[in-house]
């Protein structure tokens, strides 16, 4: 069992990296052979709209043709049995590089082409297991600004083109260290550092066992 686990935050240490890495632990113990990649430590951009992965040629390859930085993550992606994206939450949405990520991953493996019964027909012939991990410091009850049914728009295309997605949703979740030199009187410290406590540990359980699910 092969499994890419993808940091697609700009913080190699913080939240969204935390619960990557249990997903890794979780894998682990089962004996899966895991890699765990930061996003934002390679430079490349989304698709570019060259079409040439659309091009009847290229019909049984799900590889995006651009060349840059992320061609051999891709193709390493391609490869694996299971792919976990964490990713934070920027104004209701997945951050730019999650967001070129998954155009780069998503267009090449998708196609033009429906069956007899209308569905979309993918390049990819087996399986693979994918997740969707996000982070985002808005409380539970708040959760309306970031918009759930826009996060599971990419939720629904990985699950067309690979197999059904799972998520994880990490609410509440602490911004700062300390919150005193920042322009801030929307968020209680306190109750932050409460949540950080009380409620990131039992995040971290659930993608430890996501972790362990994904790599049965």
């Amino acid at each position: 069992m092969k499994v890419i686990v993808l940091n697609a935050s700009p913080r190699k240490r913080a939240n969204t990296a935390e619960l990557c890495k249990c997903v890794v632990e979780g894998a682990r113990s089962n004996g899966a052979d895991v890699e765990y990649i930061n996003l934002y430590s390679y430079d490349f951009k989304g698709c570019m709209s060259c079409f040439a992965c659309h091009l009847k040629k290229n019909k049984d390859n799900p590889l995006c043709y651009w060349r840059d930085d992320l061609k051999e993550i891709l193709k390493k992606c391609l490869e694996a049995d299971a792919i976990v994206i964490g990713t934070p939450i920027y104004y209701g949405s997945i951050t730019s590089y999650a967001q070129a990520f998954l155009e780069r991953l998503l267009f090449a493996a998708d196609t033009y082409i429906i069956d007899d019964e209308g569905n979309r027909v993918s390049k990819i012939k087996r399986e693979v297991k994918t997740a969707m991990i996000y982070t985002m410091n808005v409380t539970e009850e708040m959760s309306h600004f970031n918009g759930e049914d826009q996060l599971a728009i990419m939720r629904g295309y990985l699950t067309n083109i690979f197999g059904e997605c799972e998520s994880l949703y990490a609410y509440d979740t602490k911004q700062f260290k300390h919150y005193s030199p920042y322009l801030n009187n929307m968020f209680d410290p306190q109750l932050k550092e409460k949540s950080k406590e009380i409620r990131f540990p039992k995040d971290l359980k659930r993608a430890y066992e996501l972790g362990q699910r994904i790599s049965e």
